[in-house]
């Protein structure tokens, strides 16, 4: 190490070739605790402990980890002292770090140089916090109550305006601020971002294709927003938005819902859900037959939806190979769907950033749509 740490702000990264680097990892414990690393890219859907502790610097307060990696990889990552998890004091999280799931908030994240770039992310993250409307939604459905944040765009255009549901909101979401670049470059339709909180674990009942849950969107949420903001009522000007179990819902619930919601937003659906599907271990699973996940049966049992569908994953998460499945089906029966890899894992890190790929897809300014 040629230097302090703090004069870098971030990792110290070497190139070793020409699609891998070294990437060195700094901690300043402030005693002889041991560190190790945690990261969002493996089988575990959150924080993947990697094996090796970091190392202590002789005469030195810092402790150290490198490890050799792809060169365009993007991921969240911690660090863990004594049982507990902590960003990177070197490198702390950035804006936008705060998710519905509380375990994945403020993590670090690690940006190699062969990365994609996400600009409109970068972009949003200088600017000043759009205006949010926060209030109460009362569900008689789900016999419940959530907060609801609505964001309004820069620029409105006379009349009624396109919008974008997104589950899995929260107050400090990329989504409005991405919105807002967007408008101001005139790449997109002025829409409006409703976000709609999860209620803890409650969220694991009502996001898995639960057709209560899709009924309040449908029935409560936006006859309830309608009346409060000059919203449209025509399908191809909704969206419907989540990550992980919140893209699961949104695919679902497009496809059951058409004539509500004309698109949808999936980034790193759980489309590998069914709830008979069971995790079993040696000749337990020589016996088992696993039923098709449920929004893939569902995809192939109906007929082709009038639905858009955007639909992203991490090439290192487990969940791709259901994912390119769902491609598969959707492609086969005609969707106008377009699907994309990226170069990480289950990770906020790369949803927040793509969310803008996905705006441009379903709201484009132009009058034509791309696929």
């Amino acid at each position: 190490m040629r230097q302090h740490p703090e004069k870098t702000g971030s990792l110290l990264i070497e190139r070793v070739s020409a699609d891998e680097v070294d990437v060195t990892f700094v901690d300043e414990p402030g005693d002889d605790a041991t560190v190790t690393l945690s990261v969002v890219i493996g089988p575990r859907i959150g924080f993947n402990p990697i094996p090796q502790t970091f190392t202590p610097l002789p005469g030195r307060p810092f402790h150290v980890l490198k490890l050799r990696m792809r060169s365009d990889l993007r991921f969240s990552y911690v660090f863990t002292r004594r049982d507990e998890q902590v960003p990177d004091p070197f490198n702390p999280p950035p804006r936008f770090s705060e998710c519905s799931v509380p375990r994945f908030s403020g993590a670090s994240v690690a940006v190699l140089p062969d990365a994609d770039p996400l600009p409109w992310l970068d972009q949003a993250a200088l600017q000043l916090p759009p205006a949010l409307e926060s209030t109460v939604l009362t569900s008689k459905i789900l016999g419940n109550e959530r907060r609801i944040w609505v964001s309004m765009p820069p620029i409105a255009d006379p009349g009624v305006l396109p919008f974008v549901v997104h589950l899995d909101g929260t107050s400090d979401h990329s989504a409005p601020s991405i919105r807002d670049v967007l408008v101001q470059a005139e790449l997109i339709r002025p829409c409006v971002v409703v976000l709609v909180d999860q209620l803890g674990a409650q969220r694991n009942d009502e996001l898995l294709c639960n057709p209560k849950f899709s009924q309040m969107l449908v029935d409560e949420l936006l006859p309830w927003l309608r009346q409060r903001y000059p919203l449209s009522s025509d399908p191809a000007d909704v969206a419907l938005a989540g990550e992980s179990f919140g893209g699961l819902c949104a695919g679902w619930t497009a496809l059951h819902h058409p004539a509500t919601f004309g698109n949808a937003i999936l980034q790193s659906p759980s489309c590998g859900y069914h709830p008979d599907l069971t995790w079993g271990t040696g000749a337990a699973e020589l016996l088992r037959r696993n039923p098709v996940p449920t929004l893939i049966a569902d995809f192939l049992a109906a007929g082709t939806a009038p639905i858009r569908i955007f639909h992203d994953v991490g090439e290192l998460e487990s969940s791709n190979t259901h994912s390119r499945w769902l491609d598969q089906v959707l492609t086969s029966k005609g969707y106008d769907t377009v699907y994309r890899e990226f170069a990480g894992g289950h990770d906020y890190a790369w949803w927040r950033g793509l969310f803008a790929d996905a705006l441009l897809w379903c709201f484009p300014r132009k009058a034509e749509r791309g696929g």
